[in-house]
């Protein structure tokens, strides 16, 4: 089978890796897979190690959260994402993939659109959280609904956010991670993370994910640190990660507030760390701080794979992966003082903290394991293709 998957961005954020992992299982399996950026990052390096191809299209039109607040943004954006289409088309007549898949909702259905007028099934992979849209949002989903044969929705969550008619289209399939990925990791490499920080003698709170005032949560993490001043001496908290390019004005806000919480040295912004497990490795508690409703955060799965409790807020595809009281703990969220109740009752309580975490592992493995989210898509895949001479060929394994 050939596949065009197309995608939103090059980075190594929780679409990205779940991308990569998805594309390491279909080339080991035989299938040719192609993928589409919108420009160079280091995810276009693990996609090519990994046997992967990649093309760039720096026209690839994409959606930010503020075109949907904005009409005439979104107008614009439309008129180029039509532009777009021809180039699709192109592509994909020079390519002739069996499939495409796009991987986010963040990227207009350009591709969707072309690979349905030339008779190739597309499936739209979603993402993200549209709750707060309002009416843009009800008109974009039937443009999705549009040009995708099948939509796979990451949780619940999001699956609901869609009007009755387009949820008998939609699959919902949790992310799954391997089980030798997430392998213990060697206690040198968590070692050498505290190093380069400069943190071996502390306990870390941490929180990982793209810095997104008043969305990703980080500004009531930081305020959650200030409540816990009794710990200041001997915890350290960690932001790690990085604005989207054009929202650096964010990190920039972050780093104020903190100063005028008097949190500078307490709180730290590390930006992105390429040693992700081994950070997160180092963590007695992760957080997951979210305001608005998050899809299936990656991070959380990848502590709780990683043995760690999650502190996350109980919104969106969380609740359906945090066990509350058993792998971590639920909180409202924009709750900065319930949140620092928790993250304190955890390094109060180391024991409860192992305890948990071990939970948050087992209930990884048996629920988000990724061989059964492999076959999902797999199912998928086949159910779309059935009648066609690819169809077999999937499931041989060969392309």
């Amino acid at each position: 089978m050939r596949i065009l998957f197309v995608h939103t961005g090059a980075d190594m954020y929780g679409a990205s890796r779940s991308l990569l992992r998805l594309s390491r299982g279909l080339v080991r399996d035989g299938h040719g897979v192609t993928c589409v950026l919108p420009y160079e990052g280091p995810l276009r390096a693990e996609l090519a190690a990994a046997g992967v191809a990649t093309l760039i299209d720096r026209g690839l039109p994409l959606f930010i959260r503020g075109d949907f607040r904005c009409p005439l943004r979104a107008l614009r954006r439309a008129f180029g994402a039509a532009r777009a289409l021809a180039a699709a088309w192109r592509l994909l007549g020079r390519l002739r993939p069996d499939l495409a898949h796009t991987n986010t909702a963040s990227v207009f259905p350009s591709y969707g659109l072309a690979a349905r007028l030339r008779g190739i099934p597309h499936v739209a992979h979603i993402r993200e959280s549209f709750a707060d849209f309002g009416p843009l949002w009800r008109v974009f989903q039937w443009l999705l609904a549009v040009s995708a044969d099948r939509i796979i929705a990451v949780s619940a969550a999001v699956a609901a956010q869609f009007a009755p008619s387009i949820r008998r289209k939609t699959v919902v399939i949790h992310n799954g991670l391997p089980a030798d990925e997430f392998a213990r990791v060697e206690p040198e490499r968590v070692a050498a993370f505290r190093r380069r920080y400069g943190l071996a003698d502390y306990r870390l709170v941490g929180l990982v994910g793209r810095i997104k005032m008043g969305r990703k949560g980080q500004d009531d993490f930081v305020r959650a640190a200030a409540r816990l001043g009794a710990w200041h001496d001997r915890v350290r908290f960690l932001v790690i990660g990085s604005p989207f390019p054009g929202n650096e004005e964010h990190e920039r806000e972050l780093q104020r507030l903190i100063d005028s919480l008097n949190l500078r040295g307490i709180v730290l912004l590390t930006g992105d760390v390429a040693e992700i497990k081994a950070a997160i490795s180092a963590m007695d508690v992760v957080a997951m701080a979210s305001a608005r409703p998050e899809p299936f955060g990656g991070v959380v799965l990848e502590a709780m794979a990683l043995g760690r409790p999650v502190v996350g807020t109980a919104t969106g595809g969380t609740v359906e992966q945090i066990e509350d009281g058993v792998t971590g703990f639920l909180v409202p969220p924009d709750d900065p003082q319930a949140m620092a109740a928790a993250v304190e009752r955890l390094l109060e309580n180391p024991g409860l903290a192992a305890q948990m975490g071990e939970a948050g592992r087992k209930r990884c493995s048996s629920l988000f394991g990724f061989d059964a989210f492999y076959g999902k898509i797999a199912g998928v895949y086949g159910s779309l293709l059935a009648g066609r001479s690819v169809y077999t060929r999937i499931h041989e394994g060969g392309k």
